[in-house]
Protein backbone atom coordinates (compact mmCIF):
# COMPACT_ATOMS: atom_id res chain seq x y z
CA UNK A 1 0.00 0.00 0.00
CA UNK A 2 1.19 3.61 -0.49
CA UNK A 3 2.50 5.76 2.34
CA UNK A 4 0.82 8.90 3.70
CA UNK A 5 3.48 11.61 3.62
CA UNK A 6 4.01 13.96 6.60
CA UNK A 7 6.68 16.65 6.33
CA UNK A 8 9.43 16.45 8.94
CA UNK A 9 8.72 20.06 9.98
CA UNK A 10 4.99 19.47 10.46
CA UNK A 11 5.39 19.49 14.25
CA UNK A 12 6.00 23.26 14.21
CA UNK A 13 3.93 24.34 11.20
CA UNK A 14 1.56 27.21 12.13
CA UNK A 15 -1.47 25.34 10.79
CA UNK A 16 -0.62 22.25 12.85
CA UNK A 17 -0.06 24.36 15.96
CA UNK A 18 -3.43 26.06 15.42
CA UNK A 19 -5.14 22.68 15.03
CA UNK A 20 -3.74 21.52 18.44
CA UNK A 21 -2.45 18.02 19.16
CA UNK A 22 -5.91 16.47 19.02
CA UNK A 23 -6.62 18.05 15.65
CA UNK A 24 -3.22 16.93 14.33
CA UNK A 25 -3.99 13.38 15.44
CA UNK A 26 -7.29 13.44 13.53
CA UNK A 27 -5.55 14.92 10.46
CA UNK A 28 -2.87 12.18 10.50
CA UNK A 29 -5.33 9.36 11.01
CA UNK A 30 -7.65 10.49 8.23
CA UNK A 31 -4.63 11.03 5.97
CA UNK A 32 -3.70 7.39 6.52
CA UNK A 33 -7.27 6.40 5.65
CA UNK A 34 -7.18 8.43 2.42
CA UNK A 35 -3.86 6.85 1.42
CA UNK A 36 -5.03 3.29 2.09
CA UNK A 37 -8.33 3.69 0.24
CA UNK A 38 -6.92 5.87 -2.56
CA UNK A 39 -9.47 8.65 -2.11
CA UNK A 40 -7.12 11.31 -3.57
CA UNK A 41 -7.45 13.36 -0.35
CA UNK A 42 -11.21 13.11 0.21
CA UNK A 43 -12.20 12.39 3.84
CA UNK A 44 -15.78 11.08 4.05
CA UNK A 45 -17.84 12.84 6.70
CA UNK A 46 -18.69 9.54 8.40
CA UNK A 47 -14.95 8.78 8.80
CA UNK A 48 -14.26 12.24 10.23
CA UNK A 49 -17.04 11.79 12.79
CA UNK A 50 -15.88 8.26 13.66
CA UNK A 51 -12.23 9.24 14.24
CA UNK A 52 -12.66 12.72 15.74
CA UNK A 53 -14.99 15.21 17.38
CA UNK A 54 -16.83 18.14 15.84
CA UNK A 55 -14.56 20.73 17.54
CA UNK A 56 -11.47 18.98 16.16
CA UNK A 57 -12.93 19.00 12.65
CA UNK A 58 -13.77 22.69 13.01
CA UNK A 59 -10.18 23.48 14.03
CA UNK A 60 -8.81 21.66 10.98
CA UNK A 61 -11.15 23.61 8.69
CA UNK A 62 -10.35 26.90 10.42
CA UNK A 63 -6.60 26.24 10.15
CA UNK A 64 -6.88 25.53 6.42
CA UNK A 65 -5.80 21.91 6.70
CA UNK A 66 -9.22 20.66 5.57
CA UNK A 67 -11.71 22.14 3.11
CA UNK A 68 -15.48 21.84 3.29
CA UNK A 69 -17.86 21.73 0.32
CA UNK A 70 -17.89 25.10 -1.43
CA UNK A 71 -14.38 26.14 -0.35
CA UNK A 72 -12.57 28.89 -2.25
CA UNK A 73 -8.97 27.58 -2.06
CA UNK A 74 -7.09 28.73 -5.14
CA UNK A 75 -4.76 25.73 -5.34
CA UNK A 76 -5.55 23.84 -8.58
CA UNK A 77 -5.15 20.40 -6.95
CA UNK A 78 -7.55 21.05 -4.09
CA UNK A 79 -10.69 19.25 -5.18
CA UNK A 80 -14.22 20.17 -4.20
CA UNK A 81 -15.64 17.56 -1.78
CA UNK A 82 -19.28 16.51 -1.70
CA UNK A 83 -21.53 18.11 0.93
CA UNK A 84 -20.69 16.66 4.34
CA UNK A 85 -17.22 15.45 3.24
CA UNK A 86 -13.84 17.15 3.55
CA UNK A 87 -10.74 17.54 1.42
CA UNK A 88 -7.15 17.53 2.76
CA UNK A 89 -5.39 20.68 1.55
CA UNK A 90 -2.42 19.98 -0.80
CA UNK A 91 -2.92 16.19 -0.52
CA UNK A 92 -1.98 15.47 -4.16
CA UNK A 93 1.04 17.75 -3.96
CA UNK A 94 2.82 15.32 -1.64
CA UNK A 95 0.96 12.02 -2.11
CA UNK A 96 0.45 9.91 -5.25
CA UNK A 97 -2.96 9.87 -6.88
CA UNK A 98 -5.17 6.81 -7.24
CA UNK A 99 -4.27 6.62 -10.94
CA UNK A 100 -0.52 6.65 -10.21
CA UNK A 101 -0.75 3.94 -7.54
CA UNK A 102 -2.96 1.73 -9.71
CA UNK A 103 -0.62 2.08 -12.72
CA UNK A 104 2.41 1.19 -10.58
CA UNK A 105 0.67 -1.89 -9.18
CA UNK A 106 -0.26 -3.02 -12.68
CA UNK A 107 3.34 -2.63 -13.85
CA UNK A 108 4.63 -4.66 -10.90
CA UNK A 109 1.99 -7.36 -11.45
CA UNK A 110 2.92 -7.59 -15.16
CA UNK A 111 6.60 -8.00 -14.24
CA UNK A 112 5.69 -10.85 -11.91
CA UNK A 113 3.55 -12.57 -14.55
CA UNK A 114 6.30 -12.36 -17.18
CA UNK A 115 8.95 -13.62 -14.78
CA UNK A 116 6.83 -16.57 -13.67
CA UNK A 117 5.94 -17.46 -17.26
CA UNK A 118 9.63 -17.48 -18.15
CA UNK A 119 10.47 -19.73 -15.18
CA UNK A 120 7.68 -22.18 -16.07
CA UNK A 121 8.78 -22.25 -19.70
CA UNK A 122 12.39 -23.00 -18.74
CA UNK A 123 11.26 -25.69 -16.29
CA UNK A 124 9.15 -27.39 -18.97
CA UNK A 125 12.07 -27.41 -21.41
CA UNK A 126 14.49 -28.95 -18.91
CA UNK A 127 12.24 -31.50 -17.22
CA UNK A 128 13.41 -35.00 -16.17
CA UNK A 129 12.04 -37.54 -18.72
CA UNK A 130 12.60 -40.53 -16.43
CA UNK A 131 10.35 -39.20 -13.68
CA UNK A 132 7.60 -36.81 -14.85
CA UNK A 133 6.67 -36.08 -11.22
CA UNK A 134 10.22 -35.34 -10.10
CA UNK A 135 11.31 -31.87 -9.06
CA UNK A 136 12.52 -30.37 -12.34
CA UNK A 137 14.36 -27.54 -10.67
CA UNK A 138 16.57 -29.71 -8.42
CA UNK A 139 20.03 -29.18 -9.96
CA UNK A 140 22.81 -28.12 -7.58
CA UNK A 141 24.74 -24.99 -8.34
CA UNK A 142 21.82 -23.21 -9.94
CA UNK A 143 21.76 -19.42 -9.82
CA UNK A 144 20.33 -17.83 -6.70
CA UNK A 145 19.70 -14.50 -8.41
CA UNK A 146 15.97 -15.03 -8.68
CA UNK A 147 15.67 -16.04 -5.03
CA UNK A 148 16.06 -12.48 -3.80
CA UNK A 149 12.85 -11.03 -2.39
CA UNK A 150 11.69 -7.79 -3.95
CA UNK A 151 10.45 -5.05 -1.65
CA UNK A 152 7.40 -3.42 -3.27
CA UNK A 153 5.61 -0.50 -1.71
CA UNK A 154 2.37 -2.28 -2.70
CA UNK A 155 3.15 -5.29 -0.47
CA UNK A 156 0.17 -7.59 -0.04
CA UNK A 157 -1.50 -6.15 -3.17
CA UNK A 158 -1.35 -7.29 -6.80
CA UNK A 159 -2.12 -10.75 -8.13
CA UNK A 160 -0.28 -12.92 -5.61
CA UNK A 161 -0.50 -13.27 -1.85
CA UNK A 162 2.35 -14.05 0.49
CA UNK A 163 1.33 -17.68 0.76
CA UNK A 164 0.84 -18.18 -2.99
CA UNK A 165 2.25 -21.62 -3.88
CA UNK A 166 3.27 -20.77 -7.44
CA UNK A 167 5.02 -17.59 -6.32
CA UNK A 168 6.83 -19.44 -3.55
CA UNK A 169 7.93 -22.23 -5.87
CA UNK A 170 9.16 -19.81 -8.56
CA UNK A 171 11.30 -17.87 -6.05
CA UNK A 172 12.61 -20.88 -4.14
CA UNK A 173 13.44 -23.10 -7.13
CA UNK A 174 14.72 -21.16 -10.15
CA UNK A 175 14.93 -23.37 -13.22
CA UNK A 176 18.31 -24.82 -14.24
CA UNK A 177 19.99 -23.79 -17.51
CA UNK A 178 19.18 -25.81 -20.59
CA UNK A 179 21.48 -28.82 -21.18
CA UNK A 180 24.40 -28.12 -23.48
CA UNK A 181 24.08 -29.46 -27.00
CA UNK A 182 27.80 -29.22 -27.81
CA UNK A 183 29.30 -32.34 -29.25
CA UNK A 184 25.92 -33.98 -29.76
CA UNK A 185 25.71 -33.63 -33.54
CA UNK A 186 26.73 -36.48 -35.82
CA UNK A 187 26.50 -39.15 -33.11
CA UNK A 188 23.65 -41.62 -32.81
CA UNK A 189 22.48 -41.95 -29.21
CA UNK A 190 22.50 -45.45 -27.76
CA UNK A 191 19.33 -47.43 -26.95
CA UNK A 192 17.52 -46.13 -23.88
CA UNK A 193 19.17 -42.71 -24.11
CA UNK A 194 17.86 -41.46 -27.46
CA UNK A 195 17.19 -37.73 -27.32
CA UNK A 196 18.90 -37.37 -23.91
CA UNK A 197 22.58 -37.74 -24.81
CA UNK A 198 23.49 -34.27 -23.57
CA UNK A 199 21.61 -34.44 -20.25
CA UNK A 200 23.62 -34.60 -17.00
CA UNK A 201 24.38 -38.09 -15.68
CA UNK A 202 22.12 -39.31 -12.88
CA UNK A 203 23.62 -40.77 -9.71
CA UNK A 204 22.66 -41.92 -6.22
CA UNK A 205 23.06 -39.57 -3.28
CA UNK A 206 26.34 -39.68 -1.36
CA UNK A 207 26.22 -40.72 2.30
CA UNK A 208 27.90 -37.47 3.34
CA UNK A 209 25.84 -35.21 1.06
CA UNK A 210 25.18 -31.71 2.43
CA UNK A 211 23.04 -28.84 1.06
CA UNK A 212 24.81 -25.78 -0.29
CA UNK A 213 24.50 -22.36 1.33
CA UNK A 214 22.21 -21.36 -1.57
CA UNK A 215 19.98 -24.36 -0.83
CA UNK A 216 19.73 -23.37 2.84
CA UNK A 217 18.88 -19.76 1.96
CA UNK A 218 16.23 -20.91 -0.53
CA UNK A 219 14.63 -23.22 2.05
CA UNK A 220 14.55 -20.52 4.72
CA UNK A 221 13.04 -18.06 2.24
CA UNK A 222 10.40 -20.58 1.17
CA UNK A 223 9.52 -21.30 4.81
CA UNK A 224 9.23 -17.57 5.49
CA UNK A 225 6.91 -17.12 2.49
CA UNK A 226 4.78 -20.02 3.72
CA UNK A 227 4.53 -18.52 7.23
CA UNK A 228 6.74 -21.18 8.86
CA UNK A 229 9.51 -20.50 11.37
CA UNK A 230 13.17 -20.67 10.33
CA UNK A 231 15.17 -23.86 10.86
CA UNK A 232 18.02 -23.76 13.37
CA UNK A 233 21.45 -25.23 12.41
CA UNK A 234 20.66 -28.33 14.52
CA UNK A 235 17.31 -28.75 12.78
CA UNK A 236 18.96 -28.36 9.37
CA UNK A 237 21.39 -31.18 10.26
CA UNK A 238 18.49 -33.37 11.39
CA UNK A 239 16.49 -32.64 8.22
CA UNK A 240 19.52 -33.40 6.04
CA UNK A 241 20.14 -36.78 7.71
CA UNK A 242 16.50 -37.76 7.22
CA UNK A 243 16.59 -36.57 3.60
CA UNK A 244 19.79 -38.48 2.74
CA UNK A 245 18.44 -41.64 4.37
CA UNK A 246 15.16 -41.43 2.41
CA UNK A 247 16.90 -40.76 -0.92
CA UNK A 248 19.26 -43.71 -0.30
CA UNK A 249 16.45 -46.04 0.80
CA UNK A 250 14.38 -45.17 -2.28
CA UNK A 251 17.41 -45.50 -4.61
CA UNK A 252 16.65 -42.10 -6.09
CA UNK A 253 18.94 -41.09 -8.95
CA UNK A 254 19.26 -37.44 -9.93
CA UNK A 255 21.72 -34.98 -11.44
CA UNK A 256 21.59 -32.99 -8.19
CA UNK A 257 19.69 -33.13 -4.93
CA UNK A 258 19.68 -29.46 -3.92
CA UNK A 259 16.20 -28.66 -5.20
CA UNK A 260 14.72 -31.83 -3.69
CA UNK A 261 16.28 -30.97 -0.33
CA UNK A 262 14.84 -27.44 -0.46
CA UNK A 263 11.36 -28.88 -1.01
CA UNK A 264 11.87 -31.34 1.85
CA UNK A 265 13.15 -28.62 4.23
CA UNK A 266 10.32 -26.25 3.29
CA UNK A 267 7.72 -28.82 4.38
CA UNK A 268 9.57 -29.93 7.54
CA UNK A 269 7.50 -29.38 10.66
CA UNK A 270 9.33 -28.08 13.74
CA UNK A 271 8.34 -29.08 17.24
CA UNK A 272 7.30 -26.35 19.70
CA UNK A 273 9.82 -25.31 22.31
CA UNK A 274 9.86 -27.58 25.38
CA UNK A 275 8.34 -30.60 23.61
CA UNK A 276 9.98 -34.01 23.39
CA UNK A 277 10.88 -33.47 19.73
CA UNK A 278 12.54 -30.15 20.58
CA UNK A 279 14.57 -31.79 23.35
CA UNK A 280 15.72 -34.50 20.99
CA UNK A 281 17.02 -32.01 18.39
CA UNK A 282 18.98 -30.06 21.00
CA UNK A 283 21.12 -33.00 22.20
CA UNK A 284 23.93 -33.54 19.64
CA UNK A 285 26.34 -36.44 19.97
CA UNK A 286 23.71 -39.00 21.07
CA UNK A 287 21.81 -41.66 19.16
CA UNK A 288 18.13 -41.06 18.56
CA UNK A 289 17.11 -43.75 21.07
CA UNK A 290 19.38 -42.18 23.70
CA UNK A 291 17.89 -38.76 22.96
CA UNK A 292 14.37 -40.13 23.30
CA UNK A 293 15.18 -41.80 26.63
CA UNK A 294 16.76 -38.58 27.91
CA UNK A 295 13.69 -36.63 26.85
CA UNK A 296 11.37 -39.10 28.62
CA UNK A 297 13.48 -38.91 31.78
CA UNK A 298 13.15 -35.12 31.77
CA UNK A 299 9.37 -35.39 31.32
CA UNK A 300 9.13 -37.78 34.28
CA UNK A 301 11.15 -35.36 36.43
CA UNK A 302 8.84 -32.50 35.45
CA UNK A 303 5.75 -34.57 36.27
CA UNK A 304 7.22 -35.54 39.66
CA UNK A 305 7.94 -31.93 40.57
CA UNK A 306 11.62 -32.06 39.62
CA UNK A 307 12.55 -35.03 41.86
CA UNK A 308 14.81 -37.71 40.41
Amino acid sequence: MPWFVIDDSAHMHPKIVAATNAGFGLWSRCGSYASQHLTDGIVPGVIAKMYGSKPQVSKLVAAGLWHEHGHTCSHPKCRQPAPGDYYMHDYLVYNPSRREVTARREREAEKKRKWRAEQESRANRSGNDDDPNANREGIDGDSSTNRERKNHDAAGQGDASQGDDEGTRARAFPSPPLPSQEGGEGREPSAGSRGRASEPALSLIAADWQPSSDDVRAAQLARSDAGREQLSPQQIDTVTRKFVRRMADDQVRAAGFGGRWVQWAERERTEPAGSLGSNVVQLPGMTRSQQQRAGLDRLRQQMNGGSS
